[in-house]
């Protein structure tokens, strides 16, 4: 008997998409030079590293902070101890393991178990995604005197590229726009609690200021420098290409954009440029280790509290 095996394409395509991306970046690498690279990594002094470990914590628990607040909308209240370990399992699933088992996942299962209502869970995760989405989207109109710059600078220089690159453009920010309209699609639930939903805005701010902050010392670690509002507008352009899904948890495709972006429309050195891509996947790894403490239990069935090792009190409540 025949079997009819259906291709996932889907999954083809992020795998390809990964490996086409890793591929690019090396061959960048190898372009720019392996010494030329490691000598931009050697300046960044201790101090600086140890600043950036403090930031990207900071950064972790404000995604904590912004999606314990969309979950307190229910009776029954989630305690802090079990949203954070959903969070960081999460994180970790997302930023450490080669896996298509997005964080999303894992903090649904987590969240079902906790006895969360599945669709206010799964809601809560969309309006999560969307409120960062909002946030970044309002960072983005500051990569725009760059890329204006960079367009000019094409066009002057008679680059047979730049009507393509100008016509992808209009086709970049429809989707934006897309996004935009999503966003408030989906937020009828939590604009009933408009409280809620400004107090999950302020985490995100305060995720993206670490986050921008981390680029900037970083980038003055190694020498050169790149103002404030550039550094929001580049990363904000970087955020929303790495979403595109033709690779698995964006690697590659973020290395990819943000050598690319920063060098072209930061001014960067290249050998800055990926160093800073490499330097920022293996932050965000470090930022995701506490995770791994917490997935393995979440995934085998526990609840959160007893993948972390603590005994059950009967309830979930504060």
């Amino acid at each position: 008997m025949k079997k009819d095996t259906k291709i996932n394409w889907n999954l083809i395509i992020r795998w390809a998409g990964t490996l086409l991306s890793i591929g690019i970046l090396i061959y960048l690498f190898r372009q720019i030079g392996a010494e030329e690279t490691w000598a931009a990594v050697q300046k960044i002094s201790g101090r600086r590293i140890a600043e950036v470990l403090v930031l990207v914590f900071v950064s972790r628990l404000a995604t904590w902070g912004r999606w314990h607040t969309l979950l307190q909308v229910q009776a029954l209240r989630v305690r802090w101890q079990d949203s954070l370990r959903l969070t960081f399992a999460g994180l970790f699933a997302s930023n450490v393991l080669p896996t298509t088992i997005g964080g999303d996942v894992v903090r649904l299962a987590g969240a079902v178990r906790l006895g969360i209502d599945a669709a206010l869970a799964a809601a809560s995760l969309v309006a999560d995604r969307l409120v960062g989405m909002t946030g970044m989207a309002l960072a983005l109109p500051f990569a725009i005197p760059a890329l204006s710059s960079y367009l000019k600078a094409q066009a002057s220089s008679g680059a047979a590229q730049t009507t393509g690159a100008a016509a992808l453009f209009p086709a970049f920010f429809r989707k934006i726009q897309q996004a935009i309209k999503k966003v408030f699609s989906n937020f009828r639930f939590w604009l009933k609690h408009p409280l809620i939903l400004a107090q999950a805005l302020g985490f995100t701010f305060i995720h993206m200021l670490a986050t921008f902050l981390i680029v900037q010392i970083l980038v003055q670690g190694m020498g050169e420098s790149i103002s404030f509002t550039k550094t929001a507008g580049l990363w904000s352009l970087t955020y929303f290409i790495s979403l595109i899904p033709v690779s698995i948890n964006g690697l590659g495709l973020q290395e990819l954009t943000i050598t690319n972006l920063f060098s072209a429309l930061g001014g960067l050195q290249p050998s800055t440029s990926i160093s800073l891509a490499v330097i920022l996947r293996v932050v965000w790894m470090i930022g995701s280790l506490p995770g791994a403490f917490f997935i393995g239990g979440i995934l085998g069935g526990k609840r959160p509290s007893e993948a972390g090792g603590e005994k059950q009190n009967g309830n979930t409540q504060d």
